[in-house]
């Protein structure tokens, strides 16, 4: 038999869409929280609509994989909720639920008559969590906005990119999506922690530009401590020469080497063969090495390119130096131990897609495993929501259905 897993018996109603609001609810539903996923045939999430496969359509909103990975282990549920009639099946679920999780722009929730204030007369002791880009109060609450503005703001995309060049925006690597829900999680765990110990709920107010600029804490003590504005340095950094990523064998291949002190200079020197110039005064100290770090990084160059990025990785690390591959997506999917080993991807049978690797959790709780299951098809639960966990006669449900609340 299955191990009771960690969060068994917490029930989730789950308003959250696309990447911050699908993560959060499948942190916890892939470790055993009933998570109840409500969409609107009106809105669909939008990650429904990301076309990534060649078997994706531009109609059937049930063949997308990046939806399936942000939303498994989850129950489906499709309402229309600016139906007159939708509070009634949404005060039932609010009753059912211990929290509740959603991150539409501050106020959404509101104009639908869900903000926490009136959610808690419903239910005194629910916990609810809204995750957002400013976060709740302030002067930028109501404005929209997403990762990359996050990003943007939090001063992370300044710092990122060469020093003689435009910052560099993130891309298919989105920050403070994948993080916040992280935090989200956690903070959503301690809550229903107090409530087990007081007996009362709490609001949860996620701000993904306050996630964003911890990150760059280092950069605000700089500034604090000796008023000096870090900027962009490629991949350079302040405490470590040679730092960065070189050039390999084959095609648009790198490997990431860091040395920061001298012991570690001596041992990569020793892999590279001690050559003459590696004696030279001008790379003998961390000092002269960060000086002549354009000259130091052409050398590298040199020695790594005549080497695959697997060899590079496994002379330095067999030596005591930091170094990595600088993996692609086939590296990772194919050829990477550590993922394999700790079953990163589960191949699940999804009814519309097929058999394909389904993402587990980042975080291992090794008496209580993640049980992933794929993601479920719009509306896949409607009536087994309503009839099964709300009570709903047949009779009822049908009604709901032929008058629209239930899309």
């Amino acid at each position: 038999m299955m191990a009771k897993q960690a969060l068994e018996g917490v029930k989730v109603l789950d308003f959250g869409w696309i990447i911050v609001g699908g993560l959060t609810g499948k942190h916890l539903a892939d470790h055993g929280a009933k998570v109840i996923r409500i969409e609107s045939a009106r809105r669909p999430d939008a990650s429904r609509a990301d076309r990534q496969v060649s078997v994706s359509t531009a109609t059937n909103p049930d063949d997308k994989p990046f939806y399936t990975f942000l939303n498994t282990s989850k129950l489906d549920m499709t309402i229309d909720l600016k139906h007159s009639r939708a509070r009634e099946v949404i005060n039932r679920l609010i009753l059912w639920a211990d929290v509740i999780n959603e991150n539409f722009t501050p106020g959404t929730m509101s104009k639908l008559g869900l903000d926490y204030e009136k959610i808690s007369r419903i239910k005194s002791d629910i916990i609810m969590v809204g995750s957002s880009v400013y976060g709740q109060t302030g002067p930028l609450a109501r404005e929209w906005g997403m990762d990359g503005t996050g990003m943007t703001l939090s001063g992370h995309v300044h710092l990122t990119g060469w020093p003689d060049r435009e910052p560099v925006m993130t891309t298919s690597a989105p920050y403070g999506d994948t993080i916040l829900p992280l935090f989200a999680a956690a903070a959503i765990v301690a809550a229903l922690d107090y409530r087990r110990r007081t007996g009362k709920g709490q609001y949860i107010d996620a701000s993904m530009i306050e996630i964003c600029t911890f990150k760059v804490g280092q950069a605000l003590l700089d500034w604090q401590a000796n008023a000096h504005l870090q900027t962009r340095m490629g991949n350079r950094v302040l405490n470590a020469a040679p730092h960065g990523v070189f050039p390999c064998s084959g095609d648009d291949r790198w490997c990431a080497i860091a040395v920061f002190h001298d012991e570690e200079w001596e041992a990569f020197c020793r892999v590279l063969g001690d050559p003459p110039w590696t004696k030279e005064p001008r790379f003998s100290t961390l000092d002269a090495r960060k000086q002549n770090e354009d000259e130091l990084e052409q050398l590298v160059a040199s020695w790594t390119e005549k080497y695959s990025a697997e060899e590079v990785m496994q002379r330095m690390q067999a030596s005591g130096v930091a170094a990595g591959v600088v993996q692609n997506a086939r590296d990772l999917m194919e050829n990477d131990p550590q993922l394999e080993a700790r079953e990163f991807l589960v191949p699940l049978e999804h009814p519309v897609l097929g058999v394909f690797g389904h993402p587990t959790p980042p975080f291992k709780l090794l008496k209580t495993k993640a049980q992933v299951r794929t993601s479920p098809c719009f509306g896949e639960h409607t009536e087994y929501i309503c009839t099964q966990i709300l009570g709903m006669s047949d009779d009822e449900f049908v009604e709901l259905l032929q008058e629209g609340v239930l899309t």
